[in-house]
């Protein structure tokens, strides 16, 4: 643990890429990264809890947390719509309270917080070069202090490393979805291609009177194209079809 905590940062940017080589789905490369910040910041004795809030169209959740302490905790501050995380992820900047119960920047919080047990908070902002989406990195400690000078500096190099592997993650999830579009897109050109033959040889008509009848079918069913598409395919015989792409 102690190896952990004292790791270079080319250590930490390192074990961070191989937690995005792993796990290339977003969820699922915050959740090993929660997991991975407490293994960073826990000390013997003193267990450190984390969670991972998403600020997106104004509403905040919790993209992924160590277990559902942090998830309770991070929730907690949705309710009252405000506290040191929403803060750290809203405006960017870095929070620390040392001792909750000598902190009155959020009563209402510091009191239900300090009655789960928790004394000390440090949250950190992500740099995200997004701007529709903001994210900040929730460390709770059981014991005041937990987060010595040393423990913040090495917190907001952390989350540093960790911004370019979410904003890669990020990247990856979006081209996937990008291919996923294509691909379906592709697809629903390919019946519709199909289609439109069948009723050229069937009317004996231009490929554009084709589409129109088509095109008129789906209006007056209030169907989608597609499935017109692939009903006048199954129903000359065709049966399913599949779209191969090289």
């Amino acid at each position: 643990m102690e190896d952990q905590q004292q790791a270079e940062p080319h250590v930490v940017a390192a074990e961070i890429q191989d937690l995005l080589l792993d796990n290339p789905d977003v969820e699922a490369f915050l959740t090993e990264l929660a997991r991975h910040s407490v293994a960073m910041f826990s000390k013997p004795g003193a267990q450190v809890f984390c969670g991972v809030t998403m600020l997106r169209h104004r509403s905040a959740a919790t993209a992924a947390s160590s277990g559902e302490r942090a998830l309770l905790l991070d929730e907690l501050q949705y309710q009252f719509d405000d506290g040191p995380c929403l803060t750290a992820a809203r405006e960017g900047v870095q929070v620390h309270i040392p001792d909750i119960e000598k902190d009155n920047t959020w009563p209402e919080y510091g009191r239900v917080a300090s009655e789960q047990g928790i004394r000390s908070i440090l949250a950190l902002p992500f740099p995200l070069s997004d701007d529709s989406a903001k994210a900040g990195l929730n460390l709770y400690s059981e014991r005041p202090h937990s987060f010595d000078q040393a423990a913040v500096q090495r917190g907001t190099d952390y989350v540093q490393q960790a911004s370019k592997g979410l904003r890669l993650a990020v990247m990856i999830a979006q081209h996937s979805q990008t291919a996923a579009n294509l691909r379906a897109a592709m697809a629903s050109r390919t019946v519709i291609d199909i289609a439109t033959g069948i009723v050229i040889a069937q009317n004996r008509c231009s490929q554009a009177e084709a589409v129109e009848l088509i095109k008129k079918a789906s209006s007056n069913r209030n169907v989608k194209l597609r499935e017109v598409a692939q009903a006048i395919v199954d129903h000359a015989g065709g049966g399913p079809i599949a779209t191969h792409f090289k």
